[in-house]
């Protein structure tokens, strides 16, 4: 705060009240470390951020010089020569919901991205390679529909490398398994949006306005994955409410009791759950686990500086500003993720975070937009209401997620 200075008169008059001055310069002070502090909050919630992608869960791995490095921190390089990894088009098994290119996307430069660390080269994605290395073994993704984003990423990378007749893929319930026969190999992924039960589970009729969850129970979801070798975790696009609604016993009792529990508390119950479940079951000599950071979205462009109202539909270029964050990233979520795998750490059980999120922040143009099917084509309404239809949430194959699996095939490989 400035304060002016009177002008002297030529009458020098001694202060017959200095704590008045006093008073004045503490006012003074106060409000200057109000201001400090309000500027500090904003610079350390976005300095959390790059915190967090540089050092959070041992974010370090062998890259191809044999140097260690951060995997998470560097930029997008345009590489039309080696990517896309594979042909959209060509994957058996492509989901119409991130098929952009087959539902009528025409730029398609969004596929040539390669991501690169600051201090090193991510590993060539070898197929043969990771098959081998999965030769008895099981893959299992378990999450939401941006892990089954991944996942599908996944099975695309893998499957050019398998005969037709030496591959397969059936759905039981929430399980849907993609296997290499002749590897003796799968490639699982589990629908369990919220990792604990809750009455979203079924893997096609999920649409449900309340939702409701047993922060409690895990133990008919993880049955179907306690013997995995490798588990790749995700969980975070349910929760983006400010509050849930929690069963403490069963949906089919009628003693059960319900509460509602703010954010980020009752994500914190959940994970507390899922570790608990860790601790006891994994075997940290046979699985290794891996935990997904959330995927941001782009659904509204005046974060990035273009016209309120509008999201990714149209975006064919990347965010150039370095660092940049979107509103979509709950950094109190990264925060409860952060220390409940911290706490896993100190009872002997280590899972690796693949902080995906900093890297895919750049990336609005890599969305399906309307380019895509989910339950039924798009009509000609919701096509030309992109600011409604648009899916600024999902990204389109060949893409992003592809880049997330390239992380998970240099841990695999470490």
């Amino acid at each position: 705060m400035n304060h002016q200075i009177p002008k002297h008169t030529h009458q020098i008059v001694p202060n017959p009240k200095p704590w008045g001055s006093i008073r004045s310069s503490l006012h003074s002070l106060i409000a200057f470390l109000v201001a400090t502090l309000l500027v500090g909050t904003v610079y350390l919630t976005q300095e959390y951020a790059v915190q967090f992608l540089e050092d959070s869960t041992s974010s370090t791995v062998v890259g191809t010089s044999g140097d260690s490095c951060n995997m998470f921190s560097g930029k997008w390089v345009f590489d039309n020569q080696s990517y896309p990894l594979y042909k959209g088009l060509k994957c058996t098994y492509m989901s119409d919901q991130l098929a952009c290119e087959k539902f009528g996307r025409k730029d398609l430069s969004f596929q040539n991205w390669r991501w690169q660390p600051h201090q090193c080269d991510l590993p060539r994605f070898n197929a043969t390679a990771l098959l081998e290395r999965l030769r008895n073994k099981r893959l299992v993704y378990v999450g939401d529909s941006l892990n089954r984003n991944q996942w599908v990423s996944m099975v695309c990378l893998i499957e050019s490398a398998v005969p037709a007749e030496h591959k397969s893929m059936h759905t039981n319930g929430s399980l849907t398994t993609f296997k290499a026969t002749e590897y003796n190999a799968t490639i699982e992924f589990y629908w369990a949006p919220l990792l604990v039960e809750s009455n979203s589970d079924h893997p096609v009729n999920h649409r449900i306005p309340e939702r409701i969850v047993r922060v409690q129970a895990i133990e008919n979801h993880a049955r179907h994955w306690s013997d995995a070798d490798f588990l790749v975790f995700n969980s975070y696009l349910w929760w983006r409410r400010s509050m849930m609604s929690v069963l403490w016993g069963s949906f089919e009792s009628s003693n059960g009791i319900y509460k509602d529990v703010k954010m980020p508390r009752v994500y914190e119950m959940a994970l507390k759950t899922w570790s608990d479940w860790l601790e006891v079951h994994v075997n940290p000599n046979k699985t290794k686990l891996f935990f997904v950071s959330m995927s941001p979205t782009h659904q509204s462009a005046e974060e990035w500086g273009e016209t309120n109202g509008e999201n990714c539909y149209g975006e064919t270029e990347q965010i150039k500003v370095e660092g940049y964050w979107g509103n979509s990233s709950d950094l109190k979520i990264m925060r409860v993720v952060e220390n409940v795998l911290g706490e896993l750490k100190t009872r002997g059980l280590d899972v690796q975070m693949l902080n995906i999120t900093q890297l895919s922040q750049y990336r609005k143009e890599g969305h399906p937009s309307i380019y895509r099917k989910q339950w039924d084509v798009l009509t000609e309404e919701q096509l030309a209401n992109p600011s409604s239809f648009a899916d600024c949430i999902h990204w389109c194959l060949p893409g992003v997620p592809d880049v997330w699996n390239e992380l998970l095939y240099a841990y695999i490989f470490q």
